[in-house]
Parts: structure tokens; C-alpha cells; sequence
């Protein structure tokens, strides 16, 4: 357990001294700040008349977020998509750096467990990833609420929040098993190259109706809350995961680290 907690405190002290959760979390609130722009600038017809092409694209937000209710399903669509991208850039990252500065044979030489240093890992990973989650979520309400949209009963926002909330965790699940690409790939490019690849295959599967069997699709199907998901879809998203995890430690353990 010691070996645990010190490698989570050195990963965490690497984190936070490169400053990525910082831009991290700078960059989600961008989300929900161009949401609510964008919604904004709808509503004010002369000033969104002078933008352009943004105007048609104001104009088609507005029109699907009219009220609370139809914004916070808006807004879980959008976090499926950006908060997924922002959580397999901290994975990228945590996994990749080591690669990247040349520090992976250094730090399996010290006497500490494969074990521990990767569940350390995905523990500061995850962590990350749902403090960038509350981030979200919080200044998406708090957008909603600038933005003076109508039907903001308690009961509607604490609802959006909980989809929210789970279409979240969905893609934190979807996103821990690029750990293994970040290390395949030794370094950044190919996790984000696969992330890409994953969210336009995500789309691909919904145009066929396969989406509810594709794990990378599941969260954006639970955002928008059309059909009821089967118990089969988060199954996939579990195993999916830990099929990740367990192969990330495999890689770590077995491949030949010769840099």
C-alpha cells in the first residue's frame, strides 16, 4: 500500500508541476462557453447577423436547446464528445510522458511493482479526468444560467446533471484503455490518432444501428437518452475497459523496454 500511495503522490507532483490539468480544465470550459455563445448570439439577430456563418450555426443551437431540459441534453452530447477528447489527452499524457522524456527505464528500475506504478496511474488519471468532469458540469449550470434559459425547475437541472454525470463516467471508462495505445505507441500521437478514429467509428455504428454494441458509442447514446441502453452496452463499456487496463499491464511487464 505505501508503494501505492507514493507512486500516486509522485504522479500527482508530475501533473501538477507541468501545469496540464491546468490548461486541461482551461480548455473544457470552453465547451460550455460555446454553447452558451452560441445560444446567445440567437438570441440577439443583429449581432449574430454580422457574424456570418456563425449566425446558421447560432441559429441551429438555439433551436435545439430552447429550455433547460433540451440544453442539458445538448450540453451531455457535447461533453460525450469534448470531455472525451480532454480526458484521452490526460491519458495520453500520463502514459506517454514517460516515453517522450526517457524516463520509463528509470522508473522500472526502482523497487517498486509494476503493479503500483500503473494503478497509480490510472488512479491519477481517473482522478483528473472527474475534477475536469465537475468542472463541466458546474459551469455548464452556471452558463444555463446567464443565458436565462426557461424551465429551470431543480428537478429538471438535477436530472441533466445526473446524465450528465453518467455519460461522464461512461467515458472515463472508454478513455482509461488508451493507456495501452499511449505505451504501444511510446508517446502522444497514437492514442489521440485512435481517439479520432474511435469517435468517427462511434458515428459510423449509429448510422448502422450498431451503436449500443460499440463501447466508444455508448456514452453519446446515453447523453441523448432517445431508447433506453441494455444491460449488454455497459457490460461492453466494463469489459472494454478493463480489457485496457489488464492489457496496458501486460505491455508494461512483458515488452521489451529497450528506451
Amino acid at each position: 500500500m505505501n508503494n501505492l500511495s507514493d507512486m500516486m503522490w509522485i504522479e500527482l507532483r508530475k501533473a501538477i508541476r507541468s501545469r496540464m490539468p491546468l490548461w486541461t480544465a482551461l480548455g473544457t470550459l470552453f465547451m460550455p462557453l460555446g454553447v452558451a455563445l452560441l445560444i446567445l448570439l440567437a438570441k440577439n439577430p443583429e449581432l449574430s447577423r454580422r457574424l456570418g456563418l456563425i449566425s446558421a450555426k447560432a441559429n441551429l443551437v438555439a433551436y435545439s436547446a430552447t429550455d433547460w431540459s433540451a440544453y442539458m441534453v445538448m450540453f451531455a452530447e457535447v461533453v460525450s464528445a469534448g470531455g472525451f477528447f480532454f480526458f484521452v489527452l490526460a491519458v495520453s499524457w500520463v502514459f506517454g510522458r514517460e516515453f517522450v522524456d526517457g524516463t520509463l527505464k528509470d522508473m522500472l528500475a526502482v523497487p517498486v511493482p509494476r503493479l503500483s506504478i500503473l494503478l497509480a496511474k490510472f488512479i491519477v488519471v481517473t482522478a483528473w479526468s472527474a475534477v475536469l468532469a465537475v468542472l463541466i458540469l458546474t459551469f455548464g449550470v452556471l452558463m444555463g444560467a446567464l443565458i436565462r434559459l426557461p424551465g429551470g425547475s431543480g428537478e429538471v437541472i438535477l436530472h441533466g446533471l445526473t446524465v450528465g454525470a453518467v455519460t461522464i463516467g461512461l467515458a472515463i471508462a472508454t478513455v482509461l484503455p488508451f493507456a495501452l495505445f499511449a505505451s504501444l505507441g511510446r508517446g502522444y500521437m497514437l492514442p489521440m490518432t485512435m481517439a479520432v478514429l474511435a469517435l468517427v467509428t462511434a458515428n459510423f455504428m449509429m448510422v448502422l444501428g450498431w451503436a449500443e454494441y460499440f463501447p466508444w458509442a455508448v456514452p453519446l447514446l446515453y447523453s441523448q437518452g432517445d431508447s433506453p441502453l441494455g444491460s449488454a452496452s455497459y457490460w461492453i463499456v466494463g469489459i472494454t475497459c478493463l480489457a485496457g487496463m489488464m492489457g496496458t499491464y501486460w505491455w508494461w511487464k512483458y515488452a521489451d523496454q529497450n528506451r
